[in-house]
């Protein structure tokens, strides 16, 4: 059942780029799009912490700002498909936050339909099923598409994931909980709003397509914490722990296989960075440097159910142009419902031309 899967090509649009390319650059160079939202103020009268899409409008819907990020990622993805013709259709796979208020199932099943008639998109959509599983959502996803394509139930998938906080009942929700940043909470995050997406094949398909791969997933895993945030229990990183050990297990540690960078969603919440604070007590020794992991959400406020999908693009960009740490990399997310889920990516790095 754990058969690897090969990353084709990856697509995003987030407050710090229209693309991977910009994006994954400003993150590198540590540039912030998080600043103020034009209208909305926190309960202590301040302006709310927001990370916006430069292009859209603060007027815009909630949810038809995420149909237009999701479009943008969606066509960079599938670009390459226009050019072969061993895939015609594919199944498409949502990620969208967990039901919450300004963003329920009917916001959901509004922005499946619109995906279902896009006219854009080079490739047929054979089908489009929305998961509300929040920020652990593509990869729980990528997990779900192994398994399937083990059992032979497709050879290629989009896998997208979908984020933003602008809503007004959901901001209120955000400050209501304490878990905005500003004067009121200082362990809070900024909200944040971009898309993701990934074209995904089996081995196979990928052959017979011509495609260049430019990832490998090895492995993937889910589990589920019991523990919650907004709760009274003290969360000691148990299913975190079990995901990412069953991410990693396969390593051979005697001949140095270590995990060399990590992307992860800690936000700024205590919450989030105490449970991989656990997790790396045990875990450790699979790493190079546990503790040195990629959390763009200081540059591109916490973007949610968007986060796997844009730790895909961060990490081929990184391997892609010369800079990554090596060719091991993990990517964990975990939700608000208690869903973690963690990926085993491999990416060849090439070789940087600024070094010597």
């Amino acid at each position: 059942m754990n058969m690897p899967l090969y990353v084709i090509d990856i697509g995003a649009r987030t407050p710090l780029g229209l693309h991977t390319a910009a994006s994954a650059a400003a993150v590198r160079a540590a540039i912030s799009s998080c600043s103020e939202h034009p209208c909305m103020i926190d309960q202590a009268g301040e302006p709310m912490a927001a990370s916006m899409d430069a292009l859209l409008e603060p007027e815009l819907p909630c949810r038809e700002r995420m149909l237009t990020m999701l479009n943008t990622a969606m066509l960079e993805a599938g670009q390459n498909l226009a050019m072969q013709d061993s895939v015609k259709s594919l199944p498409v796979f949502l990620g969208l936050p967990e039901p919450r208020p300004g963003f329920d199932e009917s916001d959901a099943h509004w922005l499946t339909q619109r995906v279902n008639q896009s006219v854009d998109l080079p490739f047929k959509i054979d089908r489009c099923q929305a998961y509300m599983s929040g920020n652990s959502s593509v990869l729980s996803l990528i997990d779900m598409a192994k398994h399937e394509m083990a059992q032979g139930l497709y050879e290629a998938c989009l896998i997208s994931g979908v984020e933003s906080y602008f809503h007004p009942d959901t901001m209120q929700w955000l400050d209501d909980n304490r878990q905005l940043l500003g004067t009121v909470s200082r362990s809070g995050f900024v909200p944040g709003e971009g898309a993701g997406a990934s074209l995904i094949m089996t081995p196979a398909a990928a052959q017979r397509s011509g495609l260049k791969p430019i990832a490998l997933i090895h492995n993937s895993a889910t589990n589920w914490e019991t523990k919650l945030i907004k709760t009274q229990d003290i969360n000691l990183g148990e299913a975190l722990t079990q995901t990412v050990r069953s991410t990693v297990m396969g390593l051979d540690l005697s001949q140095q296989e270590h995990i060399n960078s990590i992307y992860c969603d800690i936000n700024g919440e205590r919450y989030r960075g105490e449970e991989w604070g656990f997790a790396c007590l045990k875990l450790a020794h699979y790493f190079d440097d546990p503790t040195g992991y990629w959390s763009p959400a200081d540059c591109w406020g916490d973007m949610g159910a968007a986060s796997g999908a844009l730790f895909l693009g961060l990490a081929t960009q990184a391997a892609q142009r010369g800079y990554a740490a090596g060719k091991r990399n993990l990517l964990w997310t975990g939700s608000e419902n208690g869903l973690r889920a963690a990926a085993l990516l491999e990416a060849d790095v090439m070789p940087s031309p600024y070094r010597g």
